[in-house]
């Protein structure tokens, strides 16, 4: 539980591997020059660490400019050039948020915000270099408004708020098109381009799903589907190894800190999320990879006089 993070002292450390009091994030590429002035703004921001963050009510939904967050070893090379090989996900879609989601803001109070819990900080993030990569997309992707899952025909070039009713919608389209592969080892792999199933059983069980079974895991909650199990674990099982939609994804628009709303009760709680069209970052419009350091962990011992 997020309640283990307590027990634990955390620095931020930057670039050198020492703890530093810095005020300001580094630009790890391009230069900043190399930026357009719109691009530069959101940057500068992002950059400033003593700055007060912006309260959720406060967040922009509308924006030609996102953020995701990534390990620094899967984006840049040792002279901090783009990799050829880096990606925003290793899906064929790519969960974002705004770039004024992480404005003064901790790398924990990000990863918080974005919903990790405190096992998966310990045991994936812990002393890893991160970076926030903010970018816009070329021109032919655009941002939907749509909620209700009536998605438009060019979906796929779309920036799309992930309520219940859309995700449905993405998975079933990306379901009828998907490619049926024995060789992976399991759902979840690696697949950055395309969707596939490891046989005809599990492509036809979701392309089959039925509706009533959609509206029972928008209201129930993650544990008593995985208690109950059955066909609507199957299928949620399904949507959390192909499209990461893990036990906190709330099906609003918002992602769910479970420090801030343990109940997930507080609906304008949360950064906004999108489900963004997956791309190599060499082919975004426009990039900026800001250096958001690592997250160390040290256990304290204070004798007791």
């Amino acid at each position: 539980m997020l309640k283990r993070v307590l027990l634990l002292l955390c620095f931020i450390s930057y670039g050198t591997g020492q703890t530093v009091y810095a005020e300001q994030r580094a630009l790890l590429y391009p230069a900043m020059d190399k930026l357009s002035t719109e691009l530069q703004s959101v940057v500068t921001e992002a950059q400033k660490i003593d700055r007060p963050s912006v309260p959720y009510e406060q967040l922009t939904q509308q924006t030609r400019y996102y953020t995701r967050i990534a390990p620094r070893k899967y984006v840049l090379d040792a002279n901090n050039q783009l990799l050829n090989s880096a990606i925003l996900s290793t899906k064929p879609i790519a969960f974002v948020t705004t770039p004024d989601g992480i404005y003064g803001k901790s790398l924990l109070d990000i990863y918080l915000d974005i919903g990790y819990e405190a096992e998966d900080i310990i045991h994936w993030q812990r002393d890893v270099p991160m970076v926030a990569i903010v970018f816009r997309f070329p021109d032919e992707i655009t941002q939907s408004e749509v909620l209700n899952g009536e998605l438009p025909a060019e979906w796929r070039k779309t920036v799309i708020i992930p309520t219940w009713d859309n995700l449905f919608t993405v998975f079933q389209r990306f379901a009828t098109d998907a490619t049926v592969d024995a060789n992976k080892k399991s759902e979840g792999d690696f697949s950055p381009n395309g969707f596939f199933f490891r046989s005809d059983a599990n492509k036809s069980f979701v392309l089959g799903y039925p509706e009533i079974g959609k509206e029972r895991l928008k209201t129930a909650s993650y544990q008593e589907i995985k208690a109950t199990g059955g066909a609507d674990w199957a299928y949620r099982e399904l949507l959390e190894q192909k499209l990461s939609i893990f036990e906190h994804f709330r099906g609003t628009g918002r992602t769910q800190n479970e420090i801030v709303d343990p109940q997930g009760i507080h609906h304008e709680s949360g950064l906004f999320e999108f489900i963004a069209p997956n791309f190599a970052l060499k082919d975004l419009a426009e990039i900026a990879v800001i250096d958001l350091g690592l997250l160390s962990m040290q256990g304290t011992y204070i004798p007791v006089k």
